[in-house]
């Protein structure tokens, strides 16, 4: 089973109970930095790459944005419906083949998604495709020290969990300026989390 398919299954699994799975107080520490960065924005069209159970968006002001949510995972999907009700759209689809058209949304959130991906040059171009010339790319992900990184890339292929490759900072801003985005910072925002902000 590839880190795909692992990815896929581990979420069908989880997404009833992700709240209270370690990967969901993982990610809850996310949160803050992300809403903060995003209303800097007083409006416009927000799509969350990788939606998981739609949690990010119960954390914004109603009616302030136009949410869409994508995840590979139908179970996720399902929850983010039940969640979020009519606040946001939400739709199961791969991140390597948004299913929107070009220049449609003024801001992409990722977050703790962007680590499973093992295309991750698809998946920044597909971004960029859908992301208006104006708009910002927001990556939130885990973070490793550069001295344990390669070997704890190495032990993540053995993951159930679909893990693919954790980001360092220069790795990320190679990426972005590999599929032209302008990187603008990455910082951490916790002892093992960090965001990175890019722009089209």
């Amino acid at each position: 089973m590839n880190a795909k398919e692992k990815t896929k299954n581990h979420f069908d699994k989880t997404a009833s109970e992700y709240n209270d799975s370690s990967d969901g107080k993982f990610v809850e520490g996310m949160y803050d930095a992300l809403v903060k960065e995003i209303q800097k924005s007083e409006s416009g069209r927000i799509l969350d790459v990788g939606c998981g159970n739609g949690n990010l968006f119960t954390l914004l002001p109603d009616g302030k944005y136009e949410l869409y949510g994508v995840d590979f995972s139908k179970n996720m999907i399902d929850e983010a419906k039940m969640n979020c009700k009519t606040q946001a759209t939400f739709s199961v689809a791969d991140a390597e083949s948004l299913p929107f058209d070009d220049d449609s949304f003024d801001m992409i959130v990722c977050n703790a998604s962007f680590h499973h991906y093992t295309r991750p040059d698809d998946v920044l171009k597909e971004m960029r495709r859908v992301l208006k010339p104006s708009g910002k790319l927001l990556i939130g992900d885990p973070y490793v020290l550069g001295i344990a990184r390669p070997l704890i890339n190495v032990l993540i292929k053995f993951s159930d969990k679909g893990d693919y490759h954790f980001y360092g900072f220069n790795e990320m801003q190679e990426l972005f300026l590999k599929n032209k985005f302008i990187p603008l910072s990455s910082v951490k925002t916790g002892e093992h989390t960090a965001l990175h902000i890019a722009g089209k």
